[in-house]
Parts: C-alpha cells; sequence; structure tokens
C-alpha cells in the first residue's frame, strides 16, 4: 500500500527553507494586491458619483462596474500567480514524494472530449482547468485534474458569467479494455423522457436493467452491451461509486467506461489549494491537500479491479 508522507515529512524536506524564502516574495505580492484594490475601488467610487453629478443614469453604473470588474480582475491576478509559484512547490513536493507528476496548468486528452460527448459535461462557454496530478498508484494509470466550466447567459445589465461545472475529471486507467461502452449517471438523469436508447458518437446505448432495486432510483445506467453493463454496476460497483462521491464529497457522479478506461466527473468545487499568500495557513492548507490526495489513492484502491479473463 503507498504510504503518503505528512506535513513534517515534507517540510523537513526542504520545503519549509524554500517557503520561508518567499516570505519577502508574498508579502511584497499582498501589498502591490490591495494597492490595486485601494486605487481601482476609488477610481470606481469616482466614476461613480461622476455619473450622478452629470445625471449619466445607467452609463454612470456600467462605468463604475466596469472599472471594479478591472480592478478585480487585475488584483486577482496578482494574487494567483504567486499563489500557482507556491502551489507548484508545495503540491509537486507532495508529487515528489508519491513518485508521480504534479502541475498547477493541467492539459486534458482524450477523456475530456469524451466527457464531453457522452454529456458527462453540462455545455459550456468558457472552461479553466488546473491542478494536474498524474502517474501510477497501486499499478493503476491515472489522471485527474480540477475544471470549471462557464457560461455567459442575458444581456445588457443583466449579462452575466455562470458556473454550470466546477470539480475533477478523473481518468483510471484497467488492466484490460472493456468490449463494450457503459455510460452511468448519479444525478437522476432520466434517458426515458426520450425513450430507452441514446446515440452517442453513432453509439447507440441502450437502457440497463439494475440488478439491484436499492440503486434502480440512484443510477441510470446505459450501454451498448447488457451482459457487461451488468457485470460493471452490479451493487459492490455501485457502492464503489458512491464511495467515490463521499471520498471526494462530491456529488452529481457521472462515469463512463469506455476502452480501457473509467472517465469520472465529479462536482466538489475547488480542491487541493495547499497555498495563500498568508504564510501562517501553509501547515494547515498543505495538511488538507495531503488528505485530499489519500482519498485517491483509497479511490484507486476501491475502483481498481482485477485484469478478467
Amino acid at each position: 500500500m503507498i504510504s503518503l508522507p505528512d506535513v513534517d515529512t515534507l517540510m523537513a524536506g526542504g520545503l519549509a527553507e524554500w517557503l520561508d524564502g518567499k516570505t519577502g516574495e508574498r508579502a511584497a505580492a499582498k501589498k502591490k494586491m490591495f494597492s490595486v484594490i485601494w486605487i481601482g475601488g476609488g477610481i470606481s467610487v469616482a466614476a461613480f458619483l461622476f455619473g450622478l453629478m452629470l445625471d449619466l443614469g445607467g452609463v454612470g453604473y456600467m462605468i463604475a462596474a466596469g472599472c471594479g470588474a478591472v480592478t478585480a480582475y487585475l488584483a486577482n491576478k496578482i494574487r494567483q500567480q504567486m499563489v500557482d509559484v507556491l502551489k507548484q512547490e508545495m503540491n509537486g513536493a507532495l508529487a515528489k514524494a508519491l513518485q508521480i507528476d504534479y502541475s498547477v496548468a493541467a492539459f486534458p486528452g482524450q477523456e475530456f472530449d469524451h466527457a464531453r460527448e457522452f454529456e458527462l459535461l453540462p455545455d459550456y462557454d468558457d472552461r479553466y482547468q488546473q491542478d494536474q496530478w498524474h502517474g501510477s498508484i497501486e499499478g493503476t494509470d491515472f489522471l485527474l485534474y480540477e475544471t470549471k466550466l462557464t457560461e455567459t447567459r442575458g444581456s445588457g445589465k443583466n449579462r452575466r458569467t455562470v458556473t454550470v461545472f466546477e470539480g475533477v475529471v478523473l481518468r483510471f486507467q484497467f488492466a484490460r479494455p472493456f468490449l463494450a461502452t457503459t455510460l452511468v449517471r448519479r444525478d437522476g438523469f432520466k434517458f426515458t423522457l426520450f425513450g430507452d436508447s441514446k446515440s452517442y458518437g453513432g453509439q447507440e446505448l441502450e437502457r440497463i436493467k439494475m440488478v439491484d432495486p436499492r440503486f434502480e432510483d440512484a443510477f441510470d445506467v446505459y450501454g451498448t452491451d447488457q451482459v457487461e453493463g451488468r457485470y460493471l454496476v452490479h451493487p459492490a460497483y455501485c457502492e464503489r461509486l458512491i464511495d467515490l462521491e463521499k471520498e471526494f464529497d462530491g456529488e452529481k457522479l457521472a462515469a463512463l467506461f469506455l476502452g480501457g478506461d473509467l472517465i469520472v466527473c465529479l462536482r466538489t468545487g475547488n480542491m487541493f489549494e495547499s497555498a495563500t499568500l498568508d504564510p501562517a495557513q501553509d501547515r494547515e492548507l498543505l495538511s488538507r491537500t495531503i488528505g485530499q490526495f489519500a482519498s485517491i489513492v483509497r479511490l484507486v484502491k476501491l475502483l481498481n479491479e482485477r485484469p478478467r479473463n
């Protein structure tokens, strides 16, 4: 079983010294960020008052709101640049101890395309992806990264950006490929609204009857092969999928068995945030990240099946 290091071990391995060396840069970034907020906030207020004085109505409000948006963007950019440097080193230290790879930037592959094609993910206008972990645990190759998908809705004053998905995309690679395609949804999605089959990428997926009635209301399962579908979603495996949600404190799980991969999309909110501009939070946040990654290790053990004969 893989052994996860604790905070003290990582800090003693040179991380504490490296973080001490970044204290000045952190303080400078925080000072710069607050300067931008004060100056930008002052300009926004002045623009709003100027608009009132000239009786510009909604124009003054729009100018003030625009200044506020630019201020928030610049302040967050300053913060994020420093945080990304810190995260790369802190999460990277954990990854190095586990002999896997970590990157603040994410590089989605075919698994993301498949997730979109089979509607594991909603439609979106923009996406932001980060915190990629990749390697082998317990002999199972895995890839995980965070994904935030947004959509622009409304127009004019009512124009707004809405987050339609924030969570993780995971890919587990099994020892042998699946012979069929099986889709599992945990969010009460019912294909029966449109009939007992659905076509994705030229494949016709038929509803698969659950073996255990306990899971009939919890999961919706469709696939190209009834036999393999029932094998994959037997009660023990359904319980593993539920455990997956619990481990990540997530919801609305969607999973796809395709080729040799299990692709999972799960709404979890933001994870792996091991760094801030406040050094006093380093140990607490790093400990939380270690705990979150421990859940990945447990999931690999739960989801990894033996090669089929």
